[in-house]
């Protein structure tokens, strides 16, 4: 007899990833779930009731998206709290439409795991939207009470502590900062494990890349809501515009 679903195993993990108009950008995502060499998690797909073939990629996908649905939303912390939602994960991800794991990224987070309570996090590969290999996002979470030194679409948080904390505030910007940066003030350092590598791959151009200084704008005001004072703050603000400024025109420098 085949279980109700309330009654079926939990999975460990639940991936969930928003796409409004991903095209093939999604179906290089749903090619790194699909190459999982774990297999116990559910993928939940979050569709802003996009104009493209969006949605076709997703239904092509067939059993390896669980939960899917496609309706209009407030944007992307809608679209990630909408995920929270339907998750019965022990962990939980975000991954976003175009960014990618390695095959061996969930068979890592699980032998991390120890007692299922610390955010376990690796770095990731930085790359161009030619593909070019420009560096490492690392993941150094003893930095966040000053910005998102996160890998987030690399990090797998136990489902127990959005219970605890609440979803994404729904902002246009930063929204990941600010609960990455709500969960360290309760929990520090301690609250995290990271594994010392790259095990993905994330693109540039994303909406925090486009729009990297109204970021820092919002970062700056998260810190100054919750208790950093403002000049340290906007010298945060300061110090990574000018810094993801200098990125932005080497990367444009053509080769020599």
């Amino acid at each position: 007899m085949t279980p109700a679903p309330d009654a079926a195993p939990r999975p460990r993990f639940s991936i969930i990833t928003a796409t409004y108009n991903s095209g093939a950008l999604f179906d290089r995502t749903a090619a790194s779930v699909r190459a999982q060499r774990l297999r116990d998690f559910e993928w939940i797909v979050v569709d802003g009731a996009s104009k493209d073939d969006t949605v076709a990629r997703i239904r092509a996908q067939g059993d390896l998206v669980k939960h899917w649905i496609s309706e209009k939303d407030r944007g992307i912390s809608d679209a990630w709290n909408k995920g929270l939602a339907l998750a019965r994960g022990d962990y939980v991800l975000l991954l976003n439409a175009g960014d990618t794991y390695d095959p061996e990224f969930l068979e890592q987070v699980l032998a991390h795991a120890g007692d299922g309570r610390r955010v376990i996090c690796s770095h990731a590969r930085l790359l161009t939207e030619t593909g070019e290999t420009v560096g490492t996002i690392r993941s150094e979470p003893h930095k966040l009470y000053r910005a998102m030194h996160l890998a987030h679409n690399w990090c797998a948080v136990p489902r127990a502590h959005y219970e605890q904390l609440g979803g994404y505030a729904e902002m246009r910007l930063a929204m990941d900062f600010e609960w990455f940066h709500r969960y360290f003030r309760r929990h520090g350092v301690d609250g995290f494990t990271v594994i010392d590598a790259p095990l993905g791959v994330y693109h540039l151009g994303g909406t925090s890349d486009v729009n990297y200084a109204a970021s820092f704008r919002t970062n700056a005001d998260i810190l100054i809501h919750h208790g950093t004072p403002g000049p340290v703050a906007n010298f945060w603000r300061l110090a990574y515009t000018a810094k993801h400024a200098w990125r932005a025109r080497r990367l444009q420098e053509p080769a020599r």
